[in-house]
């Protein structure tokens, strides 16, 4: 028997598109001759849904859409296995559910439903689901004579986080007490089935691929995984569904980070060649983040009707970077470049940011924003009379921050960049933002400025491994990125001979003190602990990422990669007191 691996790409929401999807996916099925295709978690909806699920005529919706795809299937007597919502027979607050619809040749319908709920990061099932109790059976789907040598196929069916705790595999990391995959075994399956919606994180598709293989290995029996692919704002999915062999071989393998589907046979042996491709390039995290980026970045702007975007390139490593990387996600021709060299840009920076433009073939425009800056300066307090030099600082120009001028310039940029972006009719075009997670974390950015954007691409990426995607880069776009924008001290140029280590400790220590900080939660004392940094630097660093909280609550989202982002998934209260 034939089994179709439907690794696709939902609009979370739009579920009259998914609906067509799903639909395009079973004709070509039983066009095909496979006789049943196995679709992620939630693909009626799209994953996750969030507050769309307290909307009634959502709900009534996604109803329609699955007695559709019943119809569908009938229609075409062919069977499916797909996410979607089921109403809460179980009894408590929450009126859903979170569960796999079988769908059987002949229309009849019934639901599997999910028993572990996560509710950590990105997660938050417990507010829209009511997990299945423990004692809840799900049904077995039994296809007679469809397993090898004419045996019956009794298919156990999971959802997503059901498969994730294997008290072997997990040991003291597990999250519940039950384990609803040992359940489906001792019920009878000889087939587990998990729809998933697993979201990418550095090193999570190798983890989740041992975890499939020692499922596999334990149980003596297949495993079939079908994760959703595609970004959903901020969160990028990365495909990788497969069909892993009770040897722990794998066969039927979809992939990452595409949309496609692949059929498996029941009677099929292990493919080396698919095989060795789905493991290639697992190890190297710097790719894998390249793909999440770029597949998130078409995502974003696909689903929210944009074609082009307009970058501000600086001349320094993270513009380099997000330009190049737009240009090899979306083409040459929907990016736009802009330079807007100011009083204390350098000769060096400003060829720089020309030359990559030229190598990248991009449209580019320079602007400067000297005569802007000083138009501002004079306006603002140009001499000690001036309303506001007089008034605010007693006539003393000294008075005023340096940071209020430095500011000023990166905000000229950010409105020179918004007024392009709103003044293109068509197509729609967005600004990236280009600020890395290690400024990000410190604030080493300006608000209504660099920050500026519809989205921000490299938030999630530590400012080392920029350096590690513009390598990357090169190879790919013939060294595009100029190397002197690669051996420069980075610097925001807001000030005569800026470098950004007078304002932060060198970027290997700061991307460290950021990391064990926000993605593994330790504190001060064990950051000093590790030798990381001394402690005025580990506690200066600390408070420099607290107080920047207020900033990071008004940042374009951005596209997570590591296993905390600053955004969606973290949670901190902006008014601590003072730090």
């Amino acid at each position: 028997m034939r089994i179709a691996l439907c690794q696709i790409d939902t609009i979370t929401g739009n579920i009259a598109a998914n609906t067509r999807l799903i639909i395009n996916e079973l004709t070509a099925a039983a066009r095909r001759g496979t006789p049943l295709a196995v679709f992620p978690e939630m693909t009626l909806t799209g994953y996750p849904p969030r507050d769309l699920l307290e909307y009634e005529s959502f709900i009534a919706r996604a109803t329609e859409a699955l007695e559709e795809v019943r119809s569908t299937c009938a229609e075409l007597g062919v069977g499916a296995i797909l996410g979607t919502l089921a109403p809460n027979t179980f009894g408590g607050k929450q009126p859903l559910l979170n569960a796999a619809a079988h769908i059987a040749p002949d229309g009849t319908l019934q639901f599997i439903t999910k028993k572990l709920l996560p509710n950590y990061d990105v997660f938050d099932e417990h507010r829209y689901f009511r997990a299945a109790p423990p004692e809840a059976v799900s049904p077995l789907v039994v296809i007679p004579g469809a397993g090898p040598d004419g045996t019956d196929l009794r298919l156990g069916i999971s959802v997503c986080e059901d498969i994730w705790n294997d008290n072997q595999f997990w040991k003291n990391d597990r999250l519940y007490e039950f384990d609803p995959i040992e359940a489906l075994v001792q019920q009878g399956a000889n087939v587990i089935i998990n729809i998933s919606a697993s979201p990418f994180v550095i090193g999570k598709p190798a983890r989740r691929l041992e975890m499939l293989r020692h499922t596999a290995r334990r149980w003596n029996m297949p495993v079939l995984l079908v994760n959703q692919v595609g970004g959903c704002d901020q969160v990028v999915f990365d495909g990788g569904s497969c069909v892993v062999l009770p040897n722990g071989q794998m066969t039927a393998v979809a992939g990452w980070f595409r949309d496609v589907t692949v059929d498996w046979d029941t009677a099929e042996s292990v493919q080396p060649v698919c095989a060795a491709a789905m493991v290639q390039g697992l190890e190297d995290d710097t790719a894998q983040v390249l793909a999440a980026i770029e597949l998130g970045l078409r995502d974003y702007l696909g689903k929210t009707g944009f074609t082009q975007v307009l970058v501000g390139n600086s001349g320094g490593i993270d513009s380099a970077v997000v330009t190049a990387l737009a240009v090899d996600a979306l083409g040459a021709e929907n990016v736009i470049s802009v330079s807007m060299p100011g009083p204390f840009t350098s000769h060096e920076t400003h060829a720089d940011a020309t030359a990559l433009a030229a190598n990248l073939g991009v449209r580019h425009f320079d602007i400067p924003i000297v005569e802007p800056f000083d138009a501002f300066k004079k306006v603002l307090g140009g001499n000690a009379a001036a309303p506001l030099i007089s008034e605010l600082f007693h006539g003393d120009p000294t008075g005023v921050s340096h940071l209020a001028n430095e500011n000023l310039q990166a905000r000229l940029r950010g409105n020179i960049l918004m007024w392009i972006s709103n003044a293109i009719r068509n197509p729609l075009t967005m600004v990236l933002s280009t600020g890395n997670k290690s400024e990000v974390a410190v604030g080493y950015c300006t608000l209504y400025g660099d920050m500026c954007g519809g989205l921000s691409v490299i938030s999630d990426v530590p400012k080392m491994m920029v350096y590690q995607l513009a390598a990357l880069l090169n190879e790919r776009l013939n060294n595009a990125i100029p190397q002197s924008v690669l051996d420069r001290a980075p610097s925001a140029e807001l000030a005569p001979d800026q470098k950004d280590s007078d304002s932060l400790p060198p970027y290997p220590i700061l991307d460290e003190i950021v990391r064990r900080y926000v993605e593994e939660r330790e504190g001060a004392e064990t950051i000093i602990a590790a030798s990381v940094a001394d402690r005025a630097t580990v506690e200066r660093t600390l408070r420099m990422i607290d107080r920047a909280e207020y900033k990071r609550a008004q940042a374009a989202p951005g596209i997570k990669v590591t296993s905390k982002a600053f955004g969606v998934g973290r949670r901190m209260p902006i008014a601590r007191g003072k730090v």
